[in-house]
């Protein structure tokens, strides 16, 4: 006798065990989480919570389906830097969690990634900047630069150079001028409809002190950087933000490159250094192992404002509402 299977039914019963593995490490986390939650508290900087940075944990995980693969501890590794931090993660571009693979141990693991946004705001809280600008170059954009002892750089952007039709300068006094006058003719013969393709990027920043500088990368030197240091790679091709979020990591390249040879301080620096770094909490210890420079070392700190040797969490493990409360 032949036996017939309800297709229908046995997609339902997939589906159904997809969701109760995804809830699982969803719990798996949330436990985590509630273990290290006085860590963490410990931690985050006055405009931030921990019970906030939990959720956003969550629901990271929740969008993103290959950090449901990474190890927990990777995870809430990565966790620790975006309190330490004070950035919040894959919300509004200041850090992101990203899955990739490990293949020493074959392992997925959480790997902590700084925004370009995040690093803006790194460098503008040490009040040594007054400004500081990330921007893309298109094709049919204006953009020229000097370097050396006397800096300079002109963008206008497309949707600028109808103003630029009648321009005509009086005198031309530098390589500078020289170069955008040369720019604005190439633009007029070309007589270009859009704005065209992201060609090159930039950061550039101004010091209290009016000193200025700049760096720039093309697209390609950009590509060449992405396949030579980014570790999500999948078949020798570019994942997850290389090839997703191309041009924001291009500009947090030139970034992550101008601030080498910023005056800022070396704290700044070493919160720098933790970008696209693997970071696993130790158990039944106060502290975290990386094999980046920056470490961070904390007390369990009750509510009474004393150290806390039971390391007492404020989150129920067992909740499975989806949200971690204090």
């Amino acid at each position: 006798m032949t036996k017939t299977v309800d297709q229908s039914d046995l997609k339902g019963q997939l589906a159904k065990r997809t969701m109760t593995k995804a809830e699982n490490f969803n719990q798996v986390i949330k436990n985590e989480l509630a273990v290290n939650f006085q860590a963490i508290k410990s931690l985050v900087p006055k405009h931030m919570t921990p019970e906030r940075l939990a959720r956003i944990t969550l629901t990271a995980i929740s969008r993103t389906p290959k950090l449901a693969e990474c190890t927990p501890e990777t995870i809430v590794g990565a966790v620790m830097n975006c309190a330490t931090l004070g950035l919040e993660p894959n919300l509004i571009g200041h850090a992101y969690l990203v899955p990739f693979r490990n293949n020493k141990t074959n392992q997925m693991e959480c790997q902590f990634q700084i925004g370009y946004k995040g690093q803006i705001d790194l460098i503008r809280r040490t009040g040594e900047v007054s400004k500081i600008n990330a921007e893309t170059v298109y094709e049919n954009d204006i953009f020229v630069y000097v370097k050396g002892e006397d800096r300079r750089m002109v963008h206008i952007t497309f949707d600028m150079l109808p103003l630029l039709e009648k321009y005509i300068p009086k005198e031309v006094d530098s390589y500078l001028d020289a170069m955008v006058l040369q720019a604005i003719n190439d633009i007029r013969e070309r007589n270009p409809q859009s704005q065209g393709k992201p060609v090159r990027y930039y950061s550039s920043y101004h010091l209290k002190d009016g000193s200025f500088d700049f760096t720039t990368m093309t697209k390609e030197q950009a590509l060449e950087h992405a396949n030579r240091f980014s570790k999500s790679k999948y078949n020798g091709q570019l994942t997850g933000p290389w090839k997703d979020h191309f041009d924001s990591m291009a500009l947090k390249t030139c970034i992550k490159e101008m601030s080498k040879f910023m005056p800022i301080s070396i704290e700044v620096q070493e919160k720098l250094t933790t970008d696209e770094s693997v970071v696993k909490v130790r158990q039944n210890t106060s502290g975290i192992e990386s094999d980046n420079v920056f470490d961070v070392e904390y007390k369990v700190m009750g509510d009474d404002g004393e150290p806390d040797d039971e390391g007492t969490t404020a989150i129920d493990p067992n909740d499975t509402s989806g949200d971690v409360t204090k």
